[in-house]
């Protein structure tokens, strides 16, 4: 596999679980995305918006 290839593989990959976290996230309310789960975030709110800001 090229090297090219390979990183296309890679974004097709990260294309799929991105759709598959935001349809998770799409099922909780408001209350549940705020909500402090103790992760270094905070919130999964906070985790998503920190993916979106940093990548």
């Amino acid at each position: 596999m090229s090297l090219t290839d390979h990183f296309k593989l890679l974004a097709t990959y990260n294309q799929w679980m991105n759709t598959k976290l935001y349809e998770a996230a799409a099922q909780l309310s408001p209350q549940e995305l705020a909500a402090d789960r103790g992760a270094f975030f905070g919130s999964i709110l906070g985790t998503l918006n920190h993916i979106l800001v940093a990548c």
